[in-house]
């Protein structure tokens, strides 16, 4: 299995999905299994090289730019199964042993056509943030969600800790849509992974994954992310329906409204007229 791990404003030493991952992989190494690593430093003098990992740097490239490179790579070169992770997603108490046994599992099924992606259990302060679940473009959490194949209907996911089968990869063109900065890649895959995809699997593994990074807790950052919402979800959506589409829009007022007044910024507003002129 490969995995590629993207460091933002990280060293090496300070992202804990790196050396978390380091030690899986003597681990694995112990059962006969490759893990491996593929770095990409998206913020350029912050991190050096380590050693036995496929190293690249790019100054903040868009992620979605990003995956689709390295799967590209990953899989050209011969691996089965490809996995992307944050830098800050901690696998330390998971035993991907035990995870690749129940994806082979699932692959020697007669149900193997049918899944292209495996999820964990995403867990942020106690609480499950993936997977979860779509209502039209909203997404929204649930309590608990069982270990095994599950519909893909209306599944949204986090991209950290996803693995990708081979064929999903040649399925998916493009495997992430590169129109796509950061915010909403994860969104848009799923919403086009079901079309592909009856059914995905979820892991039976709980992983520590801090949020905390991507709360907006200043004006210009909620903004950014707002700004990056907006542009996401108009794209993931513009072959949608005109009921739906309108629907989205109507959303998107009632938000740039309510963000505007919660942060006293009139930029919510005017970023809500910019970047629905700027996607067509």
């Amino acid at each position: 299995m490969a995995v590629l791990i993207v460091l933002y404003q990280k060293s090496s030493q300070d992202s804990i999905a790196l050396q978390s991952l380091l030690k899986q992989r003597t681990l694995l190494l112990e059962e006969g299994i490759d893990l491996q690593l593929f770095v990409w430093n998206n913020s350029p003098g912050l991190a050096q090289p380590c050693a036995d990992v496929r190293w690249y740097e790019a100054d903040n490239l868009r992620l979605s730019a990003i995956y689709n490179r390295v799967a590209e790579e990953a899989f050209s070169a011969g691996t089965e199964l490809f996995m992307i992770s944050d830098d800050d997603t901690d696998y330390s108490n998971v035993r991907l042993s035990q995870c690749l046994e129940q994806i082979q599992r699932v692959r020697n099924s007669p149900e193997c056509e049918d899944v292209g992606v495996f999820l964990p259990k995403l867990v942020s302060h106690g609480v499950l943030v993936s997977p979860g679940k779509r209502r039209m473009f909203m997404g929204r959490l649930t309590p608990s969600v069982p270990a095994g194949l599950i519909d893909s209907r209306n599944l949204l996911g986090i991209n950290s800790g996803l693995i990708f089968t081979r064929q999903c990869h040649e399925r998916m063109t493009p495997f992430y849509d590169e129109r796509l900065r950061f915010y909403a890649t994860d969104t848009d895959f799923f919403i086009r992974y079901e079309k592909q995809f009856p059914q995905a699997c979820v892991l039976d593994v709980e992983i520590v994954h801090d949020l905390s990074e991507h709360s907006a807790d200043t004006t210009e950052r909620a903004l950014f992310r707002f700004e990056e919402m907006i542009h996401g979800l108009r794209i993931s959506f513009h072959s949608h329906g005109l009921v739906e589409r309108g629907l989205l829009n109507l959303y998107l007022v009632y938000a740039a409204v309510r963000k505007a007044f919660s942060y006293r910024s009139l930029a919510f507003i005017k970023a809500l007229f910019v970047q629905m002129r700027a996607v067509k």
